[in-house]
């Protein structure tokens, strides 16, 4: 499994998770090390995420409390707002250009770091910047499709 965040301005390292992430990891390799850190040198933020089980966990629920996390409320169902899994399309999209097939999950580890970091920020800004035609789309479908 591969994590990684998004901002305006700039974004995490990805980090690699070995086996599933369950609450402890997500507490231990993604939000110690990398969440904490990348939130205080934002001036402002907002913490967005889906509701996947270890994110919406009592212990996760309590790490963003205790660290005075702002979250950005998610419906139960909300992909088309996840700015995030437009992301990870430019990245698959890029490693599809790369032959022969990654041989070795080292090899793609790889990979995929180098295609997050070529993404451009521009586009990583417009994501951000289509939030608003976003929730406005989900809105008049009733919570449905929207096209993103």
């Amino acid at each position: 499994m591969i994590w990684g965040g998004i901002g305006y301005h700039s974004r995490t390292p990805l980090v690699r998770i070995a086996g599933t992430l369950n609450n402890q990891r997500y507490i231990s390799k993604v939000l110690e090390p990398v969440i904490l850190p990348y939130l205080q040198g934002l001036a402002t933020a907002i913490f967005q995420q889906d509701n996947a089980r270890p994110h919406v966990a009592r212990i996760a629920q309590k790490f963003f409390v205790n660290h005075q996390i702002e979250l950005l409320p998610s419906p139960a169902r909300s992909p088309d707002l996840s700015p995030i899994e437009n992301m990870w399309s430019m990245v698959a999209q890029r490693l599809t250009q790369i032959t022969p097939p990654a041989a070795t999950p080292d090899q793609l580890w790889q990979r995929v770091e180098a295609a997050w970091s070529v993404v451009p920020q521009e586009h990583t800004q417009s994501l951000f910047e289509s939030m608003p035609s976003r929730v406005a789309a989900v809105i008049s479908n009733n919570g449905g499709y929207s096209g993103y």
